[in-house]
């Protein structure tokens, strides 16, 4: 019997970085809760753009943000784990040094950028629609517990982050690549999956209780850790073969019908 559900946003509820979900997941996951299952949003999204998704149901469900660790549930959240100060003040003056590359800095309730107006910040703010603050520079660093931090280039910010930034954290930091354009740098053993397990042990739930629904490589904890991983049939290559099943994909609406499956 499935006891909880956690599911990725963009790219398998929803078009990257859009807000167009289909409404009838409203009415799906009421009656899932209703029915006792746990669901949970797992997304690198910061929480101020997952409410704005989810508000319908937001006091019917968890939230795992900021690619699982910050969990919050009616209201409050935790970290799970936070990156050291010295670190995240260090990796900030290697992202300023990079051409084309922007950064955030992202707290358990608020999200940080060196400068308003760029490109990136645009996309935060007009697509993403996440509450986004301007430090005024690279060298004005937030006195905070850093959550996650993300590296984003216009065209390529994996390969960017394996030529110029991963060699000197190896084994320190993980870097989740979470769509073509960012790269979400978390500490090692956080992740979605570490979030299912989180919740699972809280709730006293088996893993094999649950199923996951993901399509990138982020979402490949929470899909091995899951009871039964779904991916859709858009979803990278590596995830695929992660899934235990492929299903269509947003556009057919395929994590829906999966869904209804266990009203």
């Amino acid at each position: 019997m499935v006891k909880l559900i956690m599911t990725d946003i963009d790219g398998t509820l929803i078009p990257d970085g859009t807000m167009d979900i289909n409404p009838e997941y409203f009415e799906v996951i009421g009656k899932l809760v209703e029915k006792g299952i746990i669901f949970v949003v797992a997304s690198g999204r910061h929480m101020s753009s997952v409410k704005k998704v989810f508000a319908p149901v937001l006091d019917k469900i968890w939230v795992a943000s900021q690619n699982g660790n910050v969990l919050t549930y009616h209201g409050k959240s935790r970290i799970i784990k936070s990156i050291p100060q010295e670190w995240g003040r260090e990796m900030w003056r290697q992202f300023s040094k990079l051409k084309g590359v922007e950064g955030i800095l992202d707290t358990a309730t608020e999200m940080y950028c060196p400068f308003e107006e760029t490109s990136m910040y645009k996309i935060l703010s007009d697509e993403y629609h996440f509450n986004v603050t301007g430090t005024g520079g690279w060298n004005q660093v937030p006195e905070e517990d850093f959550s996650m931090m993300t590296l984003y280039h216009p065209q390529s910010a994996e390969n960017i982050c394996k030529e110029l930034v991963e060699d000197k954290w190896k084994g320190k930091l993980e870097f989740l690549t979470s769509g073509k354009y960012w790269v979400d740098i978390v500490m090692p053993e956080v992740g979605k999956g570490t979030a299912l397990e989180e919740i699972c042990s809280q709730l006293g739930i088996a893993p094999e209780e649950t199923i996951a629904f993901g399509d990138n490589l982020n979402d490949i904890s929470m899909i091995q850790s899951a009871g039964k991983g779904y991916a859709v049939n858009t979803a990278r290559e590596e995830t695929k073969k992660a899934a235990d099943e492929v299903i269509p994909g947003y556009a057919e609406n395929g994590v829906l019908e999966v869904l209804k499956t266990f009203l």
